[in-house]
């Protein structure tokens, strides 16, 4: 039995050992050695050198009232303040939308925001400020949605217009 798997392998060997040398690039004919590949180069622009000038787009990340979007959220603290967290404090309101003025207080942090429309904190943006309630856009892995937070007038306090 064992001749007879000694046999079997010794004609498999006979034949792999050939196979292999062709598909692992053995020797090139002449010809495809020396063969190079021209590229037409007329038509292109050039320097003063008459170097061939390449084009590329070029990209730009505006970073005005956005976040470096290779830093990590939970370390640069970004993702703060989360809605369920904020409770609105006090809105003034004014002739206009722009003057008027909400107050946030995050309860986690205690941090107060004062914000006006169109301003931006961590991922929200104030869309409106209205008498009863702030209207945020927030801004979730590319998608927008829009969320209401209402004030809570205790029995005794605070007064409205």
């Amino acid at each position: 039995m064992n001749r007879r798997i000694l046999a079997i392998a010794a004609v498999l060997v006979a034949v792999a050992v050939p196979m292999l040398g062709g598909a692992q690039g053995g020797r090139r004919p002449a010809a495809a050695a020396s063969a190079r590949v021209e590229v037409p180069t007329d038509g292109l622009k050039r320097d003063s050198a008459g170097n061939v000038i390449f084009n590329r787009e070029v990209y730009s990340y505006p970073l005005s009232g956005r976040r470096d979007p290779f830093s990590s959220l939970i370390e640069s603290g970004d993702i703060r303040p989360m809605l369920q967290d904020l409770e609105v404090v006090a809105i003034t309101l004014a002739p206009t939308d722009r003057q008027s003025i909400a107050t946030l207080r995050d309860v986690s942090s205690s941090e107060i925001y004062r914000v006006r429309v169109g301003s931006v904190f961590g991922r929200m943006r104030v869309v409106a400020i209205r008498q009863r309630e702030v209207v945020l856009a927030i801004d979730e892995f590319g998608n927008t949605r829009q969320e209401t937070l209402s004030i809570n007038v205790s029995a005794g306090g605070g007064r409205t217009p």
